[in-house]
C-alpha cells in the first residue's frame, strides 16, 4: 500500500470488511478531504443511533482518501465522563505510533485551561502537517462540560489547518439533554461545520451487507426479516444474523443493549411499552389510553419520556417503536399472564368494531388482527375469527390468509370435528392456498389428509386433479400421472360432476404441462363449454383460457393465443390467479417473440407475487421466463440482475429448471461454456418431464451452439425432437435451426478434416426434415425458417440473399444476438461473391452488436473472419483536408469530401451511400479528383490525402 505517514509511523486505515452503502456520505467526506487538503479545515457531525456505522464510515472514507485517521474517545466511568478524555486519548495514541509529533509539545499537567485549548488546537496543526488527516472526536455524548468547549474552541479558531476534525454522537443521547442540544444547535450554525446523519440502510445494501456475512447471497425472506427487524442497522444486522445461524431468536447483545435503555422506566412505563409491543405495530392514543391500566397524566408522561428516549417516534399521529427489535424485546421481558391480559383487552377493543366474523365489512388486515389477539390471549372467539380472517385475505393476501387457515386448524373445536365436511373444505382451500404461497410438498400433505374425509364438495375429480398438480410441482411425476388418470375417470363416471369447468380447467393444464398439447386443447375447450363467460366460473374460465392460450402460441396460432393470454389476465378474479395468468401472457409473449414485453410483463409479475407472498413458489418460474425475454432481446445486464436476485437453489423445481434455463441461454451467448455447465448442473435429475425438459433442452441446444458444440448441439437437439413437444410448430421450427445449424457445423468441420462427406445428401435430407420456407410464418418462426435456409447454403454456392433476409428477419422479431449471427454469415457469403461492400457493412453491424452485447465468442469469430478477409471491423474514419490544401489542390468542397472518404477505403457506392449521391456521380468525383491530383490510382490519391489531412 502507497501510505502517507507521520514521518513513516502512523499508517492509513484499512477497508472496512463487508462495507455497503453510504456512496452519498463517502462522497461527502472525500470533498471534505480534499478541501482540507487546499488548506480549507471542515469540521463534521456526524449523528446516527448505536450500531447504526459511524466508525466504519470513517475508517473506509479515510482509507478511500488515503489519509491517515486519529481518534481521541470520550469515556464515561460510573456515569460520569472523564473530563478532557479525547485529548488524552490523541496523546496516548500518538505517544505510540508518532511521538515525534509531541516533540516540544506543553506538559499539560501544569497549565490553564486555556492554555489545554491553545496546544490541542496546535496538535491539529502538527497532525496535519504533512498533508490532511482525519480527527475523530468519538461518542461526544459522553463528553463533559469541558469536553464539549475542547470541541468548540478549534471549531471555532480553525484557519488553514489541513484537517477534517468529526465529532460523533447519538442524537438521542443528546436530545434528553437541553444544554447540549442548545451547543450543538450553535456549533453547527458555524461556516465550517457540516452535519451528517446515518439512517439505516437501504434493503439492497441490507442484502450486500448479509451477503458478505454469509459468503453467498441470501434469500429474499431472510433479508425481509432482517430489513424489518434490525431496520437497516449495520450491526443489529450483523447480530441478527449471527443468530439466525445459532438457531436463536434475539441475540444477547442486542437484547442487553435494549434492556439498559428500558432501565430507566418503573412499572407504569414498563406497562405502558408492552402494551405497545403487544400490538405490534403503530397505536393510537385513543386506543393505547384504552387498554392500560394507567391514568392520563401518568400515560403522557410515560410516553413522553420513551419518546425523548428515542424509543418510541410519532408517526402520523401515531406511536411505534422506533426499532421492531425493540419491541421485541419489550414484549419478551413481559410476564406470560401480562401478555394474556393486554391481548385480551387489544382483543376486546377490536371486536366492538371489528366483529368475531367482520359483519360490518372491515378490511382483511383488521380481521387479521382480531384473530391475532383473540388466539394470543386465549379467546374462544379466536377460532371463528381465524377462518373470517383467512376468507378476507385469501384474494388480496394468499400466504396471511394461509397462516390464519393452518392457525384455525390447530384450534378446530371438538365440536367442529364432527362436521368432517366443513374441515375438508378448509384442509383443500388452505392446499390450494399452500400450492401458491409456501410449498406444493405442504399442499400435498393438506390434500392428502383432506382425501381421508371424503369428497370435498367440488367432486372427487377435481380432489384427485389437485393433488396430481401438487405432486407434479414437486417432480412427483409417476404419482402425480396417477391421480390426473383417476380425475379423469372420475370426471367421466355416470351421474351429474361437481366442480366441471375447475377440474376440466385444472386437467388442461396438466396436460400442458405434461407436454400434451393436444389433449390441454381439448380439456380447455370442454372447461369453456361447461363455463362459456367469466360470469359463469370465474377462476375455472381463466385458468382454461391460459392454458388455451399457450397452447395455440405452440401451434403457430400466434396471435389468437397472446389474445387469449391476455383476456385471462384481465378477467383473473383473484390475486393468485392474475399472477398465474401473467406467467402465461409472459410465456406466450415470449414465445410469439414480443420479447421486451414478455420481460416486462413477467417483472410485473415478479412485483405482484411478492406483494401477495405468492413469490415464494412461483417467483423463481417468473424470474426465469423474464430473464429468458431479456436475454433474447439484448438487454443482457438486466437479466443478469433478475438472475441474481432468485437463487436457484432454494426454488421448486419448476422455478429451479426455468432460471437455469435463462442462465444456460446467457452463458451460452456470452461464450462461457463454464458457465453453461454450471447452470447445467442444476436441473441434473430434475427436468424428466416433456414440458420442463423442452424449456432446459432449448436453452441447453441454443448454448451449445453459442459456443461451437456442434456434437452436443445435435445431440440435445435430436433428443426435443424425438418428444411430443418437438413435434409442435414453434418447438419444430426452434429446435429445427438449431439442430441445422449443428448439423452443417459439423459437416463443415468434416470437410476440413478432408473426410468423405456427402454435402449434397445432408443439405438434402435437412431440407426434407424440415420444410416450411412460409412467407406467412408468424414471428419468430418465420426468422428461424429463414435463418435455417441460410444455413443450408452453406453447404453449396453462397448465398447473400438469403443471409440478409435472415438478418432483417431477425431485426424484425428483435433479437439483436441472431441478427449479429447473421449478418455475421451475410458478411462471408457477401465477400466470397466479391460484394465487399456489402461484406464490409455487415461484418461491422455484427461486430458492434457483438461488443455491445458481450457475446465474447462471436466477437472472437467475427475479429477471426476479419483478419482472413481483411475487412475492417470498425467503420472507416475520412480524412479531412484543411481549406488551404483543398485550394492548393483545385478541389471543390464536395470533391474534398469525396476525397476524405476516399482515403477512408469506401468504395464508390459507399460514398454515394454517405453523402446521399448516386453511385455514377460519385465515380465522376472520384475521376475528377485523380485527374487533378496527376494521379491514375485511389491508393495514390488516399497517400495525398493522408498527408496533407487529418483524421475525422
Amino acid at each position: 500500500m502507497n501510505e502517507r505517514c507521520y514521518t513513516g509511523v502512523v499508517p492509513q486505515d484499512e477497508p472496512v470488511s463487508g462495507f455497503v452503502g453510504r456512496r452519498d456520505e463517502l462522497g461527502s467526506f472525500e470533498r471534505a478531504v480534499a478541501s482540507a487538503a487546499d488548506h480549507r479545515p471542515v469540521v463534521v457531525l456526524l449523528s446516527g443511533d448505536a450500531g447504526i456505522g459511524k466508525t466504519a464510515l470513517l475508517t473506509e472514507a479515510a482509507h478511500r482518501a488515503s489519509v491517515p485517521r486519529v481518534v481521541g474517545r470520550c469515556v464515561p466511568i460510573g456515569g460520569d465522563a472523564v473530563p478532557l478524555a479525547p485529548l488524552t486519548d490523541l496523546v496516548r495514541a500518538l505517544r505510540r505510533r508518532a511521538p515525534e509529533l509531541l516533540d516540544g509539545w506543553p506538559d499539560l499537567r501544569h497549565t490553564s485551561i486555556g492554555d489545554v485549548f491553545e496546544a490541542a488546537l496546535s496538535l491539529l496543526g502538527r497532525l496535519s502537517a504533512d498533508g490532511p488527516a482525519i480527527v475523530v472526536l468519538e461518542d461526544l455524548h459522553w463528553a463533559d462540560a469541558v469536553t464539549w468547549d475542547l470541541f468548540d474552541f478549534p471549531t471555532r479558531n480553525l484557519v488553514d489547518e489541513a484537517v477534517v476534525l468529526v465529532a460523533t454522537l447519538r442524537a438521542d443521547e443528546v436530545g434528553r439533554d437541553p444544554i447540549r442540544r442548545r451547543r450543538l444547535a450553535e456549533i453547527g450554525r458555524l461556516p465550517v461545520v457540516q452535519r451528517m446523519h446515518l439512517d439505516g440502510l437501504s434493503r439492497a445494501d441490507v442484502e450486500a451487507r448479509v451477503a458478505a456475512l454469509l459468503g453467498r447471497r441470501p434469500s429474499h425472506d431472510l433479508v425481509e426479516r432482517l430489513v424489518v427487524r434490525g431496520g437497516g442497522n449495520p450491526f443489529f444486522t450483523q447480530e441478527l444474523v449471527a443468530a439466525e445461524q445459532q438457531g436463536h431468536h434475539l441475540p444477547d447483545a442486542l437484547s442487553d443493549l435494549i434492556a439498559a435503555d428500558l432501565a430507566a422506566f418503573d412499572d407504569d412505563g414498563r406497562h405502558v411499552l408492552g402494551a405497545i409491543a403487544a400490538v405490534g405495530h403503530a397505536i393510537d392514543h385513543a386506543l393505547l389510553e384504552r387498554v392500560v391500566d394507567v391514568d392520563a397524566a401518568t400515560l403522557e408522561s410515560v410516553v413522553r419520556q420513551a419518546v425523548d428516549a428515542r424509543l418510541l417516534v410519532l408517526d402520523a399521529d401515531r406511536y411505534r417503536f422506533r426499532h421492531a427489535l425493540i419491541g421485541e424485546v419489550v414484549y419478551g421481558r413481559l410476564l406470560p399472564p401480562e401478555r394474556g391480559r393486554l391481548h385480551r383487552r387489544i382483543g376486546d377493543e377490536l371486536s366492538a368494531t371489528v366483529g368475531a366474523a367482520g359483519s360490518d365489512g372491515a378490511g382483511a388486515d383488521r380481521l387479521g388482527e382480531l384473530a391475532f389477539h383473540l388466539d394470543r390471549g386465549g379467546d374462544p372467539r379466536a377460532f371463528a375469527a381465524l377462518l373470517a380472517a383467512a376468507d378476507a385475505a385469501e384474494d388480496l393476501a394468499p400466504s396471511t390468509a394461509l397462516k390464519h387457515l393452518e392457525r384455525a386448524l390447530v384450534l378446530w373445536p371438538d365440536a367442529a370435528r364432527r362436521d368432517t365436511g366443513d374441515r375438508s373444505t378448509r384442509l383443500w382451500q388452505a392446499a390450494e392456498l399452500a400450492a401458491t404461497t409456501v410449498s406444493n410438498q405442504r399442499a400435498i400433505d393438506l390434500a392428502t389428509e383432506a382425501m381421508t374425509l371424503g369428497p370435498p364438495a367440488h367432486g372427487a375429480a377435481w380432489a384427485h386433479e389437485r393433488l396430481g398438480r401438487y405432486l407434479w410441482a414437486v417432480g412427483e411425476h409417476a404419482a402425480s400421472a396417477l391421480e390426473f388418470d383417476a380425475a379423469v375417470a372420475a370426471l367421466d363416471a355416470p351421474g351429474p360432476a361437481a366442480g366441471a369447468a375447475a377440474t376440466l380447467a385444472g386437467l388442461a393444464q396438466a396436460a400442458l404441462m405434461r407436454g400434451r398439447n393436444d389433449d390441454a386443447e381439448v380439456h380447455a375447450t370442454r372447461a369453456l363449454t361447461v363455463a362459456p363467460s367469466p360470469a359463469d366460473h370465474p377462476a375455472a374460465w381463466t385458468m382454461a383460457t391460459r392454458v388455451r392460450g399457450v397452447a395455440l402460441v405452440q401451434r403457430g396460432d400466434i396471435d389468437a393465443g397472446v389474445a387469449l393470454a391476455r383476456a385471462a389476465v384481465a378477467a383473473a378474479p383473484t390475486a393468485n390467479s392474475r399472477v398465474f395468468a401473467q406467467a402465461y401472457l409472459g410465456t406466450a409473449l415470449l414465445h410469439a417473440g414480443r420479447y421486451h414485453e414478455a420481460a416486462t410483463t413477467m417483472l410485473d409479475a415478479i412485483a405482484e407475487a411478492h406483494v401477495t407472498g405468492t413469490d415464494a413458489s412461483f417467483g423463481g418460474f417468473l424470474a426465469g421466463v423474464g430473464a429468458d425475454a431479456l436475454v433474447r432481446a439484448g438487454r443482457w445486464p438486466e437479466a443478469q440482475l433478475v438472475l441474481d436476485g432468485h437463487d436457484p437453489h432454494v426454488q421448486p423445481p419448476v422455478g429451479t429448471i426455468r432460471l437455469a434455463a435463462a442462465r444456460v441461454l446467457l452463458a451460452g451467448r456470452r461464450g462461457d461454456r463454464d458457465g453453461v455447465r454450471a447452470a447445467l448442473a442444476l436441473v441434473d435429475g430434475l427436468a424428466d418431464d416433456p414440458w420442463q425438459r423442452t424449456q432446459i433442452d432449448h436453452a441447453g441446444c441454443d448454448a451449445h451452439v453459442a459456443c461451437g458444440e456442434w456434437v452436443e448441439a445435435r445431440v440435445v437437439a435430436r433428443r426435443a425432437l424425438a418428444t411430443d413437444m418437438g413435434s409442435l410448430p414453434l418447438w419444430r421450427s426452434r429446435l429445427g435451426l438449431l439442430a441445422t445449424i449443428a448439423e452443417v457445423e459439423a459437416t463443415l468441420d468434416a470437410l476440413a478434416r478432408r473426410e468423405d462427406v456427402d454435402v449434397r445428401g445432408v443439405a438434402a435430407a435437412l431440407a426434407a426434415e424440415f420444410t416450411a420456407v412460409d412467407a406467412s410464418l408468424p414471428e419468430p418462426m418465420a426468422a428461424d425458417d429463414r435463418h435455417r435456409v441460410a444455413e443450408l447454403s452453406r453447404l453449396g454456392p453462397p448465398q447473400p440473399a438469403l443471409w440478409l433476409a435472415a438478418a432483417e428477419r431477425w431485426d424484425s422479431v428483435g433479437d439483436p444476438y441472431w441478427a449479429a449471427v447473421a449478418r455475421r454469415h451475410l458478411a462471408e457469403a457477401a465477400f466470397a461473391t466479391d460484394d465487399l461492400t456489402t461484406a464490409s457493412d455487415a461484418l461491422q453491424q455484427a461486430h458492434r452488436v457483438a461488443v455491445e452485447l458481450g457475446a465474447a465468442r462471436l466477437v472472437a469469430d467475427i475479429d477471426a473472419f476479419s483478419r482472413r478477409s481483411r475487412l475492417a471491423v470498425e467503420a472507416p474514419r475520412a480524412t479531412v483536408l484543411a481549406a488551404a490544401s483543398v485550394d492548393r489542390l483545385g478541389l471543390t468542397s464536395r470533391e474534398a469530401e469525396v476525397l476524405g472518404l476516399v482515403a477512408a477505403g469506401l468504395t464508390n457506392r459507399q460514398i454515394g451511400e454517405r453523402l446521399y449521391i448516386s453511385e455514377k456521380t460519385a465515380s465522376v468525383h472520384v475521376s475528377n479528383i485523380l485527374r487533378k491530383l496527376g494521379v491514375t490510382s485511389r491508393v495514390d490519391a488516399a497517400a495525398i490525402a493522408h498527408r496533407l489531412g487529418v483524421a475525422g
